[in-house]
């Protein structure tokens, strides 16, 4: 049952919230250490297309959002490609680049040519300035990701080895408290209620077998400096599970800072190194702050310092049927050809 955030025509305020042994050389502009990022930057829905919205985009002169989707769907060709299988599946030697990036593959995808969907739910909270912030929503989504044996037809000039990550997203904002599906949120800020849109897109990035990475649907997509493709993405022991830190990718100069994200994958070591495992389990934490007039939707100017900060907790799984509830009888049921 949807809860409404309004209160007949009056809108509703809302409740306010109540030794590291890490690996040099992180690589921090690639599309995988992006991989992360994203998983929390879409955390947040497209621009929701009601007439306050367009006055707001309309008066503070807003550029599209730096993030925005391309498309919504992969296209038959691409959600069917041919799975990538590595050929080797483990005990791995995290100071070799080569063997580092097949172990990060393994915690945040799998290296046997399966489907993985990273499962989250995430909360947003408004801070303005000078002014003390609040929960703003909430939001609930899953990526369904694979990486593909890229196609000549596809990628003429990807050299062999080349990896390509077939990657699409499904979300929907949640009332910050109940977190039950909403249709609109209230902004203490401004006082008035926002309309939010379900988040539906997809893109591809390609990995070399070489190092760096490309995307293949965002122009403005961070890319590789080429004096970081060989240099390792950090990791920690921490007791019997093994973390590995990627970086965001939207840390580019700008008018969009401050902009900022990072993430934690955790995985059991043991299981990352047995050749025997094929799919890990893996824990997903991240964390950024974002210009508030980057989401439109949220109804700030792009004159206004107000900041979002947003926490997302995920868990990487390999059937729907493993899917909390709440994902399963509101998005699987609504899009059920995006698992």
């Amino acid at each position: 049952m949807q809860n409404d955030l309004s209160n007949s025509s009056e809108d509703r305020p809302a409740t306010p919230p109540d030794s590291l042994d890490l690996m040099s050389n992180l690589g921090r502009r690639s599309v995988l250490l992006g991989m992360g990022a994203l998983a929390g930057s879409v955390a947040v829905p497209v621009q929701a297309k009601d007439q306050d919205d367009k006055e707001n985009k309309k008066e503070a002169n807003l550029p599209d959002r730096p993030d925005s989707p391309r498309k919504s769907k992969l296209t038959e060709a691409q959600w069917n490609g041919k799975p990538w299988i590595a050929e080797k599946q483990g005990n791995f030697d995290l100071n070799d680049r080569r063997d580092n990036q097949l172990a990060t593959f393994k915690i945040t995808n799998n290296l046997i040519g399966k489907k993985s969907y990273i499962v989250m739910f995430s909360r947003a909270l408004l801070g303005p300035q000078g002014t003390g912030g609040s929960a703003l929503y909430g939001h609930m989504g899953f990526w369904t990701w694979q990486l593909q044996v890229p196609t000549k037809e596809e990628f003429p000039d990807a050299p062999d080895g080349t990896i390509v990550q077939r990657a699409m997203y499904t979300g929907m904002i949640l009332d910050p408290i109940t977190y039950e599906p909403v249709d609109t949120i209230y902004n203490q800020y401004l006082d008035k209620n926002v309309k939010p849109v379900d988040s539906l897109f997809a893109e591809s990035y390609l990995f070399y077998p070489e190092g760096g990475t490309n995307s293949v649907d965002r122009a403005n997509f961070i890319q590789d400096d080429p004096e970081l493709k060989k240099k390792l993405r950090p990791t920690l022991r921490w007791g019997d599970d093994i973390a590995t830190f990627l970086d965001g990718i939207f840390q580019s100069e700008g008018p969009h800072q401050p902009r900022m994200d990072n993430s934690i994958w955790t995985s059991n070591y043991a299981d990352v190194m047995n050749p025997g495992v094929g799919l890990v389990k893996t824990d997903y934490n991240f964390a950024g702050i974002m210009r508030a007039w980057a989401r439109p939707w949220i109804g700030i100017g792009k004159d206004d310092d107000a900041q979002v900060l947003w926490n997302v907790k995920g868990t990487k799984m390999h059937s729907a049927d493993d899917f909390p509830d709440l994902v399963r009888d509101n998005l699987v049921a609504k899009y059920p050809d995006r698992v």
